[in-house]
């Protein structure tokens, strides 16, 4: 199906049919028919129901195939153990999109997943698309398509507008529509999609882009499951200007199993959708209320480089609450300048060099504000600017609102918090497109998420990988034991400490072996052999060695009796200015990441790391080292020595290619620590760690149907 006719049947039929429609208009499942008819809709409906003749009013018929076809969408509401005949009726008239309302399905665990993969196969085979399960519906106000059961439609008004809802949560597209009508914004259309059982966001977003009657859209997420097409449309809609909100659940990480490794614990969930919405040009958001009053700040806005903001206001108490916010977000609030400063002093006011630009009393004569405005909104060193305003908003928009919308459109970012209610002056920054939040909470929220919105990144070239994928060619186990480990990382191009290999503990010695030495026990089934007593540091002679080589491999047969034990890694002891970890993991929501934080045991305890999609290329390495406060020092803090970030940051180029190996399946893979030496020295691995997916499930997931 293409995706013009997607887009029609999904959100322009000329046909729909209602399976299980209710001949009481009030149930959940007679919901639909009535609210088409009261919103306008123009195209013809037709019930199915083989108990009634009619339902409210309307021919009903037994079965989709029994009606008057052609149907373009069908709104599927009978209970889960029956969809599948009705989905099988769907494809025998030729249905091309069915939204199914019904539960029941992957929701609730094996069994219900196997019913969702019987639908989505029937589907598949026939070239019909689903939207759903678990769905509340598809809303497009402009065809006056109203296809939901969501009791928000009960209000006669179905304001239209210009900005697109995907929303994973069903009840969600009634809150932002009754939140939306309060604050008089309409939408263009707005799809729960459920539990995404073929047509997910990424592909709605497509769509989105795609509508010339949509500015924006905005996301309600509880998960990311089309990673892939998400980014690749979300990079569309930055293209043509069409921003993309996001509001995403899980800023915690309970109920989530930590990662083997230290990185995929630094990571966290989290850390890593920031990092991918940030990758893709997407604006993430903390608050709800921001997700309706944010994009008349960003539409037809670009990111904006810096983090430096002014905030200027006529009521001290006011500009507070958001200075501190803002301050809370890592933002820099600036002082006066020079030029602003002289245009104050005209109208007898001295701004002093405090952060907040205080109007107040002064800041409601005539022209003060505007002025103030001008020079602001002009001021090259700025990077957006917030306007708060009074009491005088509620009652003399005149006073510091009118100036705001007759404030010159220089580009520059300009957003408005009014601390009282004021209804009256809302509605005319709306309608001179001006972001008006209401509360100080959601103004710092959509400033700092305009702040922190970047281009999507560029997509690096990943390079020679001949030799890395020789190399895992050979490997018949699911995870690599150290000395596979560093080979892979070494044929990635990153330098690894020499080592020796012995047998056995009583293994013979070289005799030209140089100490002091670490020993490691060599282990597969050993991701993190500090903790399991399996490494001796700091060894100074050939019969300590011996020694702590016999007690490392003691203490690593009592720590995992069933471990694999393939020998003693014998290193010399390097050092360095600083110790980092470099890691990677297949994130299960956003797919190939790279971690980079301070290195060592405590790697964990500090959770100071910088995360992006994976791969990256040096420059955005080096954007990461940035990032980690833990590596200051070698970045010249206080005039400490300086590492080499050059070698560091092709380290982590070099261990972010794993991401463009396709099989077998990389899970995660780290390196710690790695040193980090002065300038001109470069960097060196002395441990490695990687892990592969188990051989079934990557032969399972090469089968499964596409």
């Amino acid at each position: 199906m293409t995706t013009e006719a997607l887009n029609r049947a999904l959100l322009n039929p000329r046909t729909v049919a209602l399976v299980g429609a209710s001949g009481d208009p009030y149930k959940n499942t007679g919901r639909p028919q009535r609210f088409l008819k009261a919103h306008g809709f123009q195209g013809k409906v037709f019930p199915i129901n083989p108990n009634r003749k009619e339902v409210q009013g309307l021919p009903a018929y037994p079965s989709v195939v029994d009606a008057p076809g052609p149907i373009d969408h069908a709104f599927i509401m009978v209970p889960a153990p029956h969809v599948s005949a009705v989905i099988t009726d769907c494809a025998a008239a030729s249905v091309p999109v069915c939204t199914i309302y019904s539960d029941g399905f992957a929701e609730t665990g094996e069994a219900g997943k196997a019913l969702q993969e019987e639908i989505v196969q029937i589907a598949r085979n026939s070239g019909m698309r689903l939207i759903g399960p678990n769905s509340m519906g598809v809303i497009d106000t402009r065809a006056r398509m109203t296809l939901t059961i969501n009791a928000f439609l009960e209000d006669p008004e179905l304001k239209s507008g210009r900005i697109g809802v995907i929303s994973q949560s069903g009840t969600v597209i009634g809150t932002m529509m009754s939140r939306g009508s309060a604050r008089g914004i309409g939408f263009s259309n707005l799809v729960s999609i459920g539990n995404e059982c073929d047509v997910g966001v990424g592909e709605l977003l497509g769509l989105m882009v795609d509508d010339a009657g949509t500015d924006a859209v905005l996301l309600f997420l509880e998960g990311i499951r089309d990673a892939e097409a998400l980014a690749a449309n979300a990079r569309r809609a930055f293209e043509v200007g069409k921003p993309v909100i996001a509001y995403k659940l899980g800023r915690s990480d309970v109920g989530r199993e930590l990662a083997v490794s230290h990185s995929g614990a630094i990571a966290g969930p989290d850390a890593s959708v920031d990092a991918f919405f940030r990758h893709h040009g997407i604006l993430r958001v903390d608050m709800l209320e921001t997700l309706f009053e944010l994009p008349p700040l960003i539409i037809n806005a670009r990111p904006t480089p810096g983090h430096r903001v002014a905030v200027v206001t006529t009521t001290g108490g006011g500009s507070a609450m958001v200075v501190d916010r803002l301050g809370a977000a890592g933002l820099e609030l600036v002082a006066p300048s020079t030029r602003l400063k002289a245009r104050m002093a005209d109208f007898g006011l001295d701004l002093g060099n405090r952060r907040v630009i205080d109007l107040t009393m002064a800041g409601t004569g005539k022209g003060v504000y505007g002025a103030a405005l001008d020079v602001l909104l002009n001021e090259d060193k700025l990077d957006a600017v917030v306007a708060v305003v009074g009491t005088s908003a509620q009652f003399h928009p005149e006073v510091a609102v009118q100036p705001i919308i007759d404030a010159p459109k220089t580009g520059k970012p300009l957003a408005v918090f009014l601390v009282p209610q004021a209804d009256r002056s809302l509605e005319l920054l709306k309608d001179a497109g001006i972001a008006a939040f209401r509360s100080p909470e959601a103004c710092a929220d959509g400033v700092r998420a305009l702040i922190d919105w970047r281009t999507p990144a560029n997509q690096p070239d990943p390079g020679p990988l001949s030799d890395a994928v020789r190399l895992l060619a050979q490997v018949d186990s699911d995870s690599l034991s150290e000395r596979s480990a560093a080979a892979l990382f070494a044929a990635l191009g990153v330098p690894i400490v020499p080592t020796v290999v012995l047998d056995e503990p009583s293994a013979k010695l070289d005799a030209d072996m140089t100490f002091p030495v670490a020993a490691k026990v060599l282990s597969a089934d050993l991701p993190h052999k500090t903790e399991a007593g399996a490494v001796a540091l700091n060894i100074s002679d050939a019969t300590a060695l011996k020694q702590q080589a016999q007690i490392i491999w003691d203490a690593a047969r009592a720590n995992a009796p069933g471990a694999q034990l393939d020998g003693i890694l014998v290193q010399p002891m390097v050092s360095g200015l600083a110790e980092v970890l470099v890691g990677y993991r297949r994130d299960p929501e956003t797919g190939p990441i790279v971690v980079l934080g301070i290195g060592g045991v405590l790697a964990e305890l500090y959770g100071d790391a910088a995360v992006r999609p994976a791969p990256v290329d040096a420059a955005m390495a080096h954007e990461m080292i940035h990032e980690v406060r833990g590596l200051a020092p070698i970045r010249g803090y206080r005039n400490m020595p300086r590492g080499d970030l050059d070698a560091l940051a092709e380290a982590v180029a070099a261990v972010s290619r794993l991401a463009s190996i396709e099989r077998p399946c990389i899970l995660e893979a780290e390196i710690n620590p790695l040193y980090v030496a002065k300038i001109g020295e470069g960097v060196l691995a002395v441990d490695a760690l990687v892990r592969l997916a188990p051989r079934k499930l990557a032969i399972a997931q090469e089968d499964a149907p596409q």
